[in-house]
């Protein structure tokens, strides 16, 4: 409920929204994103923090302490997704296209995301 409710309010950014040039989000984006963070969330994945990108695109993104995920929608691309492992250093730095991509980018969401319900089991009220 939170990320579809979270990109419609995106796909109402106009031109300019950030007080400069700034694209609005294209619908096709957002569908893509919808589409991907439906596949690779389970029921006990942490919401990610979505903002807009000057572009028109989306970048969802998780993190916990140094570890962090990071997977931006752009108009026309696939999406390129970036992790950090625990200790910050890259452990996927890619397209989502790519299967061995996509399979790390789910392993390391549900990393993160057991580390947050464990470290701060309230964590949903940071996005109410």
């Amino acid at each position: 409920m939170y990320i579809s409710s979270k990109l419609r309010e995106l796909r109402s950014l106009e031109v300019g929204w950030d007080g400069g040039h700034a694209e609005p989000i294209a619908q096709s984006v957002t569908h893509q994103a919808y589409r991907v963070l439906d596949h690779l969330t389970e029921s006990r994945s942490v919401y990610p923090f979505l903002t807009p990108t000057a572009e028109g695109g989306v970048l969802a993104e998780w993190r916990a302490g140094k570890e962090r995920l990071e997977i931006e929608f752009s108009p026309g691309e696939p999406p390129y997704v970036y992790a950090a492992n625990i200790d910050g250093e890259s452990r996927v730095d890619g397209y989502l296209s790519d299967r061995g991509i996509a399979l790390e980018a789910k392993r390391a969401l549900k990393e993160i995301s057991l580390r947050v319900w464990a470290s701060n089991p309230t964590w949903k009220r940071l996005f109410v």
